[in-house]
Order: structure tokens, then C-alpha cells, then sequence
């Protein structure tokens, strides 16, 4: 029914467009930025990268373009995976679920004979169909992806925690706190082996971003990260001069969660966003962190879910 081939520079426009109406009619503009006003260079960057790799396809039926999917190769946990963005996959909405079952079943034997038989897929949250078709041939939840405009929030907090703005002179306590993360994430239900973060490394982010941290007297509770994007991002469709709680990310020690003290780092965040004009604060967490999932979703709007599945290591024998 649909003819599967490599994209060619010549299917970008049409690809692009299909995407567009796509992203409008699953991103609200309520509280993300205009990616596609500005971000359509980089998309259209990633895409030639791509067909220059021979790692993107599109469907072909009666001589139209009607899908098509991208995608890198990456290592994630040391093991070989396939990973397609956000701005990586689209398809007409009358056929979609066939045409996204086309294209999956094409590339997922290339990713396996490629030996990538972790897959991981960027949707929008909104979308019922995608998602339940790839949670059909076994997909996951794995991470959301949320933003928000920092001018609709206004948090009123009664908290007796000192905040601070972290200088050098707190590289240990962040690297002590970072080292502790590590340890709560490798725990069940999680299980997420994180990168280790070296004190040079804390002290180069805390040089060029902003980073809070709570305080019970002289007892550091925890912290939250604060950066800017500087480019136009395909996976979180941050624009340039968005903030994102990313970089050292947001920890609170286990004994002082359930007081307040997230929210009150929350409130120093958005302060400081608005105080220096930051529009939009983006937001990435595990959908397995039980935390994480009870905290995040009162102040920030889930945008894209991605979703993992993890093959059989026999599928290649």
C-alpha cells in the first residue's frame, strides 16, 4: 500500500510541511514558544544530516509524500539505540496509524540488523493515536518533556528555608548533593544510572548559569539549576532565550521532601525569570521518578512524551 524509500533532499519540503501541521495541531500556544517560526533551519539542518546518513525515510502513496520518519544512532547506558525527535516523524492524519506502522516496521529492521535494539521515540503528548500504537507493539513512557510561560505564574509561598544563589564556594556541598541524586536514581522504581558530575564540571556550570540552594540553617536540602537555551532545540523545541531547569537538574534531600522546599526553589526560579525576561521555562523529568511525577505537573504543561521499547537481543540470531 506504501512504498518505503530513503528520503531524498527533494521530499524536505513536503516532509516539513507535514510536520508543521502536525506541531499546530498538538502544540497550544498558550504556553510554548514559536519553534517553528524560527526553527525551521535547524529542522531542515537535521533532516540532510539524516538523508546524508541514509537514517530517514518517507512513505510514498500515488506519487505523494505521506509520511516519514528520521532517526540517530546514540549510545544510551553504554547500549547502541535508535532515537527519533520530536521533529523527526510526522504523517497525513487520514491514514496515520497504517502510515506510522509502515514506516516503523522498515526502519525498526534496519535499527535491529544496525544492532540498536533500543528504540526511543519522541511524541507529543496529545497525541492518543501514535501513543497508543506504539504502546500496542510495546512501548513505554520514559521521560516528559514540559514547559511553561514564566509571566502566567505567580507563586505565593510561606516558607522559613533561606534560599541562596550557589558561588564557587559551594561546589562541594552541589557536588555532595549531585553524588547523593545519583544514588536515589539507581533506586527502584527508577532505576537510572546518571552521569557523574566532577566538582571542575559543577564549578564551569555554576560560572555561567544560575543555580539556587535551600537551606535549614547551615544544612544544604537541596537545590535547582537554572540555564538558557542558546539555539533553537529539536527534541524540547526550546527557542533561543528559553530557561531550562537542566544542566545539574533539581534535587531535594529525601528527609525534607513533603515541606515545601520545591516549591519555594520553584517560586526563586520563576522570580528570577521574569526579573530577567526569560518568556518560557522548559522542564525534562523521568515518568518513573514517583516524585518528580506528583510535583512537575502543577506548575509546568507536558508537551512531549518519549517513549522507549527494548527489543530482544535474540531478534538478530
Amino acid at each position: 500500500m506504501y512504498q518505503i524509500t530513503l528520503m531524498q533532499k527533494g521530499d524536505i519540503p513536503q516532509a516539513m510541511a507535514l510536520w508543521h501541521n502536525q506541531y499546530l495541531k498538538h502544540c497550544s500556544r498558550e504556553f510554548l514558544p514559536d519553534f517553528w517560526d524560527g526553527g525551521q533551519k535547524e529542522m531542515e539542518s537535521f533532516l540532510l544530516h539524516q538523508i546524508k546518513n541514509s537514517n530517514a525515510i518517507v512513505a510514498i502513496k500515488d506519487g505523494q509524500t505521506t509520511g516519514y520518519l528520521t532517526w540517530i544512532y546514540a549510545d544510551f547506558h553504554s547500549e547502541k539505540s535508535a532515537f527519533c525527535p520530536i521533529v523527526g516523524h510526522a504523517a497525513i492524519e487520514e491514514e496515520k496509524e497504517q502510515i506510522y506502522r509502515a514506516l516503523y516496521n522498515y526502519a525498526s529492521q534496519k535499527w535491529i540488523e544496525n544492532n540498536a535494539f533500543n528504540h526511543l521515540w519522541m511524541i507529543f503528548r496529545d497525541d492518543a493515536l501514535l501513543k497508543n500504537m506504539l504502546y500496542d507493539i510495546g512501548f513505554g513512557a520514559h521521560v516528559m518533556d514540559t514547559c511553561q510561560k514564566t509571566s502566567d505564574v505567580s507563586l505565593k509561598v510561606n516558607s522559613p528555608y533561606r534560599i541562596s544563589t550557589a558561588t564557587l564556594e559551594d561546589v562541594n556541598i552541589l557536588y555532595s548533593l549531585m553524588e547523593e541524586s545519583r544514588i536515589y536514581y539507581v533506586s527502584p522504581p527508577i532505576f537510572l544510572k546518571r552521569d557523574v558530575y566532577t566538582k571542575e564540571m559543577i564549578s564551569s556550570f555554576i560560572k555561567d548559569n544560575i543555580v539556587f540552594i535551600a537551606w535549614d540553617g547551615n544544612i544544604p536540602m537541596g537545590f535547582f539549576g537554572l540555564t538558557r537555551s542558546e539555539r533553537y532545540n529539536i527534541e524540547t523545541l526550546a527557542v533561543p532565550g528559553s530557561g531550562l531547569i537542566a544542566g545539574l537538574g533539581a534535587y531535594i534531600k529525601e528527609e525534607y521532601r513533603g515541606r515545601g522546599i520545591g516549591k519555594r526553589l520553584l517560586k526563586e526560579v520563576f522570580d528570577y525569570c521574569q526579573e530577567v525576561s526569560i518568556p518560557y521555562l522548559h522542564l525534562s523529568y523521568e515518568t518513573a521518578n514517583p516524585f518528580a511525577n506528583r510535583f512537575w505537573p502543577k506548575y509546568f504543561k507536558p508537551a512531549i512524551l518519549s517513549v522507549r521499547r527494548t527489543v530482544n537481543k535474540d531478534a538478530n540470531a
